[in-house]
């Protein structure tokens, strides 16, 4: 009798932190939660050549980017150019595209918001366009217009 006590006290205790029960479920909740992000994507959102935020729900907080705002956006990665137009996002989620700017283009960064993987920085184009921008796709350092050799 107190071995069968003993097992049923230890599947409570395994159920109450999560070790049998719960975890599974909200693994399960996880994992719909992102499928849902990504179904919900407009068909005009490319891929990026990089990894991006795996977990929708845990991302950071943007915060004010401070008065030098000044950058360019970058259409390069790993040396070669993937976007010679630089979109810009609705949110770090990617739901659709927000704008377009050439690379090169100077932006002023407005806010940062850093990710367990992938930091996104919401930027204005002069006159233009403003969205959210992947940190690879932006320099701090001016960048050339014209990559054709």
């Amino acid at each position: 009798m107190s071995a069968v006590l003993l097992l049923a006290g230890t599947l409570i205790l395994l159920s109450s932190v999560g070790v049998i029960g719960g975890s599974t479920a909200q693994t399960l909740d996880h994992a719909a939660e992102v499928e849902r992000v990504v179904a919900a994507r407009d068909p005009d959102v490319p891929d990026l050549p990089f990894e991006d935020n795996p977990d929708p729900e845990q991302c950071g907080i943007p915060v004010q980017w401070g008065s030098d705002g000044q950058a360019w956006l970058s259409g390069m990665y790993e040396g070669e150019l993937i976007q010679p137009t630089v979109f810009l996002y609705d949110s770090h989620l990617r739901q659709s595209v927000a704008g377009s700017a050439p690379h090169g283009a100077a932006v002023q960064v407005v806010l940062f918001q850093e990710n367990p993987v992938l930091d996104y920085y919401f930027v204005k184009v002069a006159g233009e366009a403003e969205g959210w921008v992947p940190a690879p796709f932006l320099s701090f350092d001016p960048v050339i217009e014209n990559t054709a050799g």
